[in-house]
């Protein structure tokens, strides 16, 4: 067998490639992790408040008997567990991306039935929309993170983003309540609205390639 020549270096495995950390300040650098950021805390707010003040909506706004009122307000909280469950087999057929526009506009929709001034079961289809619409969205906008900020970021941003939810499902029902009690109960119907198209238009944002 050859043998390397006197005073040749010896061979040996080849070096690992190395590459910079990615620094805290290049990611928040990133107007896609702010964006992010502030859609799951409105995603949350939306899920938090109209589970919180449906039942108010339907006992003094549209008139439905307590006991009612909170078997449509677990209608809202089921449609959420059964959207998770039946989305999740669609977005592996359709793409995450498909179905979670679906969903936001979907949310729109459930939100646009809730404000209606109309008899108590349109409000209480648009809670069930709304739950079934919003279902997948937290968990398909953890998936997207990558795409929207970069692999390099992605678990960084993920922690922001779980962070600003929680502060937007502590702080924004607390405001909607404050409005319906300085307003009226219908006032939830409209906030909705605007946290829902709110949402749709943070993603589409953050969404777009620089």
């Amino acid at each position: 067998a050859d043998r390397p020549a006197p005073g040749a270096p010896a061979a040996g495995p080849a070096p690992l490639a190395t590459t910079d950390p990615v620094r805290v300040r290049d990611t928040l650098r990133l107007p896609a992790v702010w964006l992010g950021a502030l859609a799951f805390a409105v995603y949350v707010a939306i899920e938090i408040a109209a589970g919180l003040w449906a039942f108010l909506l339907l006992t003094e706004g549209r008139g439905l008997a307590a006991g009612v009122a909170g078997v449509c307000v677990s209608g809202y909280w089921g449609s959420l567990f059964l959207g998770r469950v039946v989305q999740g087999f669609v977005a592996e057929r359709l793409g995450t991306g498909r179905v979670l526009r679906a969903s936001l506009l979907g949310m729109v929709a459930g939100a646009v039935l809730i404000a209606l001034p109309a008899p108590a079961w349109v409000a209480v289809a648009g809670l069930l929309v709304l739950g079934f619409a919003a279902a997948p969205v937290f968990p398909l906008l953890t998936l997207g993170t990558a795409e929207r900020v970069g692999a390099a970021h992605a678990d960084r941003t993920i922690g922001l983003q779980i962070a600003a939810a929680g502060l937007g499902g502590a702080l924004v029902p607390t405001g909607v309540g404050a409005l319906v009690a300085y307003t009226s109960v219908e006032a939830l119907g409209p906030a909705l609205v605007v946290l829902a198209a709110a949402l749709t238009a943070l993603h589409a944002v953050a969404s777009r390639r620089p």
